[in-house]
């Protein structure tokens, strides 16, 4: 049978030093969002669509642990209260516990899955680079499973008990479906990891189908497959709650820890470029440069068959390429994948760079040089060059009067 008699009254000294456990970890998954915000904002001066939805896991994150607090503090009617006699204030703060620990465990799925939403925007970022619609339906199937399973979490939430009053009733028991909650338990559980274990498996074909070396394949496989911690836990959470007869202080502790795990994993990624200095980065300006990568360096960058317009072409788009980045997170991972397409795509850009510059050509190794010695000459000398001024040449030879052939 899977429901069961409540477990016996524990006082709060007990509960403390999980409550205290549970506010830590709240702080500590605040710190590694902001983190990561605050690196990807300071090296891009903007927030990625998966920043966004992960910022939006700290509503969710702070009103779990206001509820668990209240929950730790006053108690639920989940306890044995045979031969205990409570007051007034003590039996209306267990009602109040039974109302909020509802509430509680709706905050707490809505971060896990806030979570695991932030990784879904990242992983659907890698399957659109990849060209293949294979990756492209799945990534569209996993959003409508995270909807539906939310929704399914929410319906065990409240639509067991009948009538849904009895859920906060202390006196007479309601019974183990009213106060222990295990449908939603179960439910939650469940759907978590197999939702977990989709979006480890999702990124290694990828992964695999690279030409990286070996070496490197195994490294990225093994990140991915942190997140099977967070699997783990769930699995292991699940059955002692239900061993434990559904005990509060057990319940909200191994949620704490989960909660944790998942805000690892879905930042893992981000901070993991930021250490390394690679990912997102603002391109930074750097005189005497055109936007093609070229001196402006008279008689060596650019030639003098350039017009106006294409100076000024060059100019909008070096100004459009500083308030870019350079280079988004997933495309440290892409850079692994089969290069073919993105070599046809470059070939393609540079012929229409080549044909809207003119006769714009590479810089030679002297003016390379010179132009990272001399770059304020080498800027001066770019406008005068961009506006088809040449160095002067010298002037033809004399025609003398009466040596023609007139």
């Amino acid at each position: 049978m899977l429901y069961s008699d409540p477990p016996p009254l524990r006082p709060f000294s007990e509960a403390k030093p999980t409550l205290l456990v549970s506010w830590w970890i709240t702080l500590f998954c605040t710190c590694i969002i902001l983190l990561r915000l605050a690196g990807r904002y300071i090296r891009v001066e903007k927030l990625f669509r998966e920043d966004k939805i992960v910022a939006l896991a700290l509503v969710p994150l702070f009103l779990r642990i206001a509820c668990a607090h209240v929950v730790l503090l006053w108690g639920t009617n989940n306890v044995d209260l045979d031969g205990v006699t409570l007051s007034d204030a003590q039996l209306s703060h267990r009602v109040t516990g039974s109302r909020v620990v509802l509430a509680g465990r709706v905050f707490y799925a809505a971060t896990l899955w806030t979570l695991k939403l932030t990784t879904l925007e990242f992983l659907t970022r890698l399957a659109g680079a990849s060209m293949k619609k294979i990756y492209l339906r799945l990534t569209m199937f996993l959003r409508y499973a995270l909807g539906v399973s939310f929704i399914a979490v929410l319906i065990t939430n409240l639509a067991v008990c009948h009538p849904i009053a009895k859920s906060w009733q202390v006196t007479p028991d309601p019974g183990g479906q009213c106060r222990q909650g295990f449908v939603q338990l179960i439910t939650m559980g469940a759907a978590s990891a197999v939702l977990d274990i989709i979006l480890i498996v999702f990124p290694v074909p990828l992964i695999l189908s690279t030409r990286i070396p070996t070496k490197r394949k195994v490294l990225l496989v093994m990140l991915f497959c942190f997140g099977f911690l967070t699997v783990g836990i769930t699995l292991y959470r699940v059955p002692q709650i239900i061993k434990l007869k559904g005990d509060q202080i057990f319940r909200s502790m191994w949620a704490s820890v989960e909660i944790l795990a998942a805000t690892v994993v879905a930042n893992i990624v981000a901070l993991g470029s930021f250490l390394r200095d690679s990912g997102a980065k603002k391109t930074k300006f750097r005189p005497g440069y055109h936007s093609s990568g070229t001196t402006s360096r008279g008689g060596h960058g650019v030639t003098t068959g350039a017009t106006w317009e294409d100076v000024e072409h060059a100019k909008s788009q070096q100004q459009q390429q500083q308030q870019q980045p350079r280079k988004t997170d997933s495309d440290e991972w892409l850079n692994d994948l089969d290069p073919r397409p993105r070599r046809e795509s470059m070939r393609r850009m540079n012929r229409y760079s080549s044909h809207s510059l003119g006769n714009v050509r590479g810089p030679s190794p002297t003016a390379s040089h010179d132009s990272l010695i001399r770059q304020e000459i080498s800027y001066h000398r770019g406008h005068a060059g961009g506006m088809d001024m040449s160095a002067p040449r010298p002037p033809p030879a004399a025609v003398m009067a009466g040596s023609g052939g007139f």
